[in-house]
């Protein structure tokens, strides 16, 4: 009995069986051990088969079994069960056996083992019946399956986990996929290929699931609403419509939202708040309830809260700058934000306090000293360790640009004491000049605590800034009414160098490399209208402090009838004329500010128009000229200049010519029309501001508001017939302001001259502008593409504006009202590209019904319309 119970026990060790297609007789040799006292044995040689005789890998099998010849292995033991182990995990085989032969050549145990293996089938290739083309592709690339793969239980269920996922993070909850395994034949012999299969995998991916509802259980502080008012991006599908979420049922979302639910709770004092559990109830195939269940524990409040260690600030300003009092519901969330351990809202916190002010080494810890009932005490530790020195700064990337064109941006100078918002403004500031990505701008300071300084290195990627302009636009056309093709070709360069031009080998392919503009513009719809610009920007005249200087020369010729240019009756309207400009960086109140002396001199002259031009009275032929000193104040705090989420733009501006008909002291209604109006002369005041606000990762607010005056200074003159404002349409024609009046885009409408919304514009000839504008807008804009090579964001807009002619009139509340929908596309090489499709509210063409008496579709290149 004894025997026979080794024989068994021996066989299942080795997991011999006799159903068996290799010859394996020859290595059967009974042999009693005794497994209270394991022999040793020597591994003479190792032999591997495959069971049904197929070509196989002898050396894989060998190798990864972790045997090798002359190694000694005891038997009964673990080195043959622990080399079964090691094949089995390389899930390459169905089914491994050993065999082994014993034979004693001087007192030495000699055994030669026999791996027999059965290699699992393989893939050959694999497909999804009943897609198309693009999704057999996705999940393809999703499942990974490639030709050659063993096919395993833990393949297939791998794979079917990965396709099932695959839709669920898409919204199909109900998902099931089914493997059907075929033989696998070549295709140009149509023989069966042994050892590989084909799999048609059937993908059933259901409808949409969608959440009906959410069911909180064991909520009594916060009501249902509070919680649902906590999951951002996951809603309701009974719910009102919110184009910002989506109903879509996602585990990845709503894992997500389970920590908004629990942030919501801190916020409100309970910072024992956890969810016990969560759970689906499907009610339908397309609809799940969500089940949560909470344990929300009490509520607690601040009570002291005491510093520690601080030297530079008093304990009283760091409450001041903490701003919690005791009493307060104990916020988790504001007291990170306060802290600066998480601070998204933009206010000072403690940690930027000590960061900007030098003590880069700063370190604090907030610790609960006590639990009072519902109170909670706090010591806020501090280690503010010694103010760091900007060592080394550097910076990498700029190919084009000289680094002196950097250098001046540069704000973190070696020796300063570190301070994390000059970093923050060099990065702003080297975004603003328009030559480098603001996406992969980035920075790395490396502290040296031995010495007590920091290195700064930036790291820049230049984007292509020049830009090539042949474009053309489709706009309307203030005095005949009537749409026209513009066309415009120019060339712009924004990191122009005026030193290297005598030096043409260092052209790429144009003088580049020192941030100077130079500009190149011209405008025609043929010969009724062609407009021609130069201009040029240094903006560091003189080399050592940000002021800027501007020259530019301009030319536009208006005709109102089709004469050739020679024929002495034809009827035409032309601007000559020239500005410079000289800007200064201030200082105060804060270094966003900008100041800006513009002089301009321009030459309007009339030809045949005695019918009466910009309102002016019928009879007036000839010149008038306009010189005027324009001041302007802006303050810029945005991100980026092209696709801004966060900052302000405010601009003030005052603009005048000197009063001519006081300083001459005449009797101006005894004096010709020519001699009356040779010199213009008026004051303007314009203010515009503009707030950008990020309301998601992505989606922007636009908030702009914009006020314009136009004021005489005797009243026998009146109000100049130049310098007026144009109200509607999209400012296609004068984006330069270069035909004597300023252009106000408002999309959804044509330009129109009177006050009253209830008078249609469309029945209406704008041959006068208004001397008093006011205009508010509203945009939401949502990225779709954001790199160097290009930004893409779509739209959509409310506008409200209106113009009036006298301060009496003048009701900021009494607007044009238009909503609406566009896209924007800014390639470096032609600048801005967009389109809208506006709604005018207020506005109804005669004779046609619906959206098309009402929308207006406007297009702009080159330029966002003000």
């Amino acid at each position: 009995m004894r025997k026979a119970l080794l024989y068994i026990l021996l066989w299942m060790v080795f997991k011999g069986t006799t159903a068996q297609t290799a010859d394996t007789s020859k290595f059967y040799n009974w042999y009693a051990y005794n497994f209270t006292e394991p022999e040793e044995f020597v591994i003479k040689n190792i032999l591997v088969e495959e069971a049904e005789n197929k070509p196989i890998q002898k050396s894989l099998v060998v190798v990864y079994s972790g045997l090798s010849i002359g190694q000694k292995i005891k038997i009964p033991g673990s080195d043959i069960p622990n080399a079964i182990d090691n094949l089995w995990k390389l899930s390459y085989y169905s089914d491994i056996q050993v065999y082994m032969r014993v034979n004693e050549v001087n007192g030495v145990k000699n055994a030669t083992l026999n791996f027999v293996v059965r290699e699992q089938l393989r893939i050959n290739g694999h497909r999804f019946p009943g897609l198309s083309n693009s999704q057999a592709k996705n999940l393809k690339d999703e499942a990974g399956l490639k030709r050659g793969m063993y096919i395993t239980p833990n393949l297939i269920n791998k794979t079917t986990v990965k396709i099932i996922q695959f839709y669920r993070d898409k919204g199909y909850y109900n998902a099931t996929v089914k493997f059907n395994r075929l033989p696998a034949t070549d295709e140009k012999t149509g023989k069966t290929m042994p050892g590989f299969e084909n799999f048609d995998i059937i993908v059933d991916k259901g409808p949409k699931v969608k959440v009906y509802d959410f069911a909180f259980h064991g909520n009594e502080k916060l009501t249902d609403k509070q919680l649902r008012q906590a999951i951002k991006k996951l809603k309701r599908r009974y719910h009102k419509i919110n184009i910002f979420a989506s109903s879509k049922y996602i585990e990845g979302k709503f894992a997500e939202e389970k920590d908004n639910i629990i942030t919501r709770y801190l916020s409100k004092g309970f910072r024992d708040a956890r969810i016990i559990k969560d759970s689906l109830e499907l009610i339908n195939p397309k609809r799940v309830i969500i089940h949560v269940d909470v344990f929300e524990g009490n509520k607690y409040l601040f009570r002291n809260i005491v510093w520690k260690g601080n030297t530079k600030y008093r304990s009283g300003f760091l409450d001041t700058v903490l701003g919690i009092k005791k009493g307060d519901v104990f916020n988790q969330t504001q007291l990170e934000e306060r802290l600066g351990t998480v601070n998204t809202t933009g206010v000072l916190d403690i940690q930027s306090l000590y960061m900007d002010d030098g003590y880069l080494f700063f370190q604090m810890t907030p610790v609960e000293t006590g639990v009072y009932n519902d109170s909670i005490d706090l010591e806020i530790r501090i280690n503010e360790g010694t103010q760091a020195k900007v060592g080394r700064v550097s910076w990498t990337g700029n190919t084009k640009t000289t680094d002196k064109v950097i250098l001046r941006e540069i704000r973190t100078k070696p020796g300063d004491i570190f301070s994390r918002a000059e970093i923050q403004r060099t990065m702003r500031d080297l975004a603003a000049i328009g030559l480098f990505d603001p996406q992969q701008l980035n920075v790395n300071p490396k502290p040296n605590p031995a010495d007590g300084t920091v290195d700064i290195d930036y790291k820049l990627v230049e984007k292509p800034s020049d830009q090539i302009e042949l474009s053309g636009g489709w706009g309307g056309n203030a005095f005949t009414r009537r749409a026209t093709l513009i066309g415009t070709a120019g060339i712009t360069l924004n990191n122009f160098s005026t030193r290297q031009i005598p030096h043409p080998k260092n052209w790429n392919p144009v003088p580049t490399g020192d941030g100077q503009k130079l500009s190149i513009r011209a405008q025609s719809n043929g010969s009724n209208y062609q407009g021609y610009n130069f201009s040029f920007t240094e903006p560091w005249f003189g080399g050592r402090k940000p002021n800027s200087f501007s020259v530019s020369l301009f030319r536009t010729v208006n005709a109102f009838d089709f004469r050739q240019r020679t024929d002495p009756n034809r009827k035409y309207f032309m601007n000559t004329g020239m500005s410079v400009m000289l800007g200064k960086r201030l200082k105060w109140p804060d270094d966003f500010f900008n100041l800006q002396y513009i002089f301009s001199f321009q030459q309007y002259k009339m030809q045949n128009l005695t019918g009466g031009f910009y309102g002016f009275p019928g009879g007036f032929n000839g010149t008038s000229y306009n010189p005027s000193l324009q001041v302007i104040l802006t303050r810029s705090s945005v991100s980026d200049p092209i696709f801004p989420t966060s900052g302000s733009t405010l601009t003030l501006s005052a603009q005048g010519t000197p009063p001519f008909s006081l300083l001459r002291n005449v009797d101006v209604s005894q004096q010709s029309l020519q001699e009356k109006y040779k010199w213009a002369e008026f004051y303007k005041w314009k203010l515009d501001m503009e707030w950008f606000t990020p309301i998601t990762k992505k989606l922007v607010l636009m908030n702009k508001a914009r006020f314009g005056f136009l004021g005489y200074y005797n009243k026998q003159m009146g109000t100049t017939f130049f310098e007026r404002f144009q109200v509607g349409d999209a400012g296609l024609t004068n984006n330069f302001g270069l035909l004597g009046f300023d252009i106000v885009a408002h999309r959804g409408y044509p330009v129109y001259q009177t006050s009253d919304p209830t008078v249609n514009p469309d029945q209406q000839s704008a041959s006068q502008f208004f001397t008093i504008f006011n205009k508010y807008q509203l945009e939401a804009r949502f990225p779709l593409v954001t790199n160097p090579s290009s930004t893409i964001y779509a739209l959509t807009f409310f506008e409200a504006a209106n113009g009036w002619y006298n301060y009496k009139d003048y009701n900021p509340f009494r607007l044009r009202r238009s909503v609406g929908a566009g896209m924007r596309f800014f390639l470096p090489m032609f600048g801005l590209l967009g389109f809208d499709y506006g709604l005018g509210l207020d506005r109804a063409v005669p004779g046609q019904t619906g959206l098309k008496g009402i929308s207006r579709f406007t297009f702009m290149l080159g330029f966002e319309p003000e």
